[in-house]
């Protein structure tokens, strides 16, 4: 289970609201749900979710949103950074102007005050001047035992940004285009998800039949059994959910309840076959941010 973490990121949504930066090219993303309550609220499903999550055993290392500027979608770490074997992180370049003051030092420093040693060994937001865009983890779907990176192009998924990354990073691009109300999704982990022994992914939004094909084969030859969920799954953010371990190396699937809710009792048993199941109500999240569980965590390797 080494291709899988039991120590993760998680920062706090302290001033979490509707980005409105984000959400022309974002189908997940709810209109006219601004109110009052609505940071804390997040607040509070951030705090349930990361309980339930520490109480199985991962190490959750939880740090406060404190930039001075206008940081709506802070919640979402793995957008800005991942991190790799061994004590490396990788920065990106992101689209929206407010989610780009999410990458700060303080960030890191706080990490490294909990102990965790970090060597930054690539930096890619320098192409932001360039109106290239490649958002992490949200962008790339990574198969790191076999050393995949899956993308869905799109206006924050830049297919030379990817190879650059594939390249430096010794992964093997698999490119393709999926769609969603006409719009290419937003991010790769919106649809898909490489687990334990197992991909949840959402094929009906794969609009190319020869990459659909291709895609299939290639979990096939990596030994992965394919779930394929179908539109008002992913709507429901099935395929945005994360694998982790725990402190016994037991595998743990991290999702929300609405993504829980949605599952089919022939790709439950398929799931609880591989791994126990995590899930907590994040609604408040997930309607104004446009992202659920697997979004709010960056793995630490």
């Amino acid at each position: 289970m080494k291709h899988f973490t039991s120590r993760i990121l998680m920062i706090s949504p302290d001033k979490f609201r509707n980005n409105e930066l984000t959400i022309s090219d974002n189908s997940f993303q709810s209109r006219g749900l601004e109110n009052i309550s609505i940071s804390d609220n997040a607040i509070s499903e951030f705090e349930r979710l990361k309980e339930s999550i520490s109480k199985r055993g991962v190490d959750v290392h939880a740090i406060s949103d404190d930039s001075e500027f206008d940081t709506p979608d802070a919640v979402f770490p793995n957008n800005w950074i991942s991190f790799h074997h061994p004590n490396r992180a990788v920065l990106y370049p992101m689209s929206a102007l407010n989610r780009r003051f999410e990458r700060k030092s303080s960030a890191l420093k706080k990490l490294s005050d909990q102990g965790i040693k970090i060597n930054i060994i690539k930096d890619y937001s320098h192409f932001e001047k360039d109106d290239k865009y490649l958002e992490g983890t949200g962008s790339i779907v990574l198969d790191r035992q076999n050393k995949f990176a899956y993308c869905s192009l799109s206006k924050r998924s830049d297919q030379d940004l990817l190879k650059i990354f594939c390249s430096e990073m010794n992964y093997k691009p698999v490119v393709f285009n999926s769609v969603y109300q006409s719009k290419p999704i937003y991010h790769t982990n919106v649809m898909m998800s490489i687990c334990n022994n197992f991909s949840i992914i959402c094929l009906d939004s794969i609009v190319d039949e020869y990459q659909k094909k291709d895609i299939i084969t290639n979990l096939k030859n990596s030994n992965l059994e394919i779930i394929d969920i179908k539109i008002d799954q992913m709507c429901s953010f099935l395929g945005n959910c994360i694998q982790l371990v725990d402190s016994k190396s037991n595998p743990l699937l991290v999702m929300s309840s609405r993504a829980y809710s949605s599952i089919k009792n022939s790709q439950l048993k398929i799931i609880e076959k591989h791994t126990d199941i995590v899930h907590s109500d994040i609604k408040t999240i997930e309607d104004n941010g446009g992202g659920s569980a697997r979004c709010m965590i960056a793995e630490i390797f």
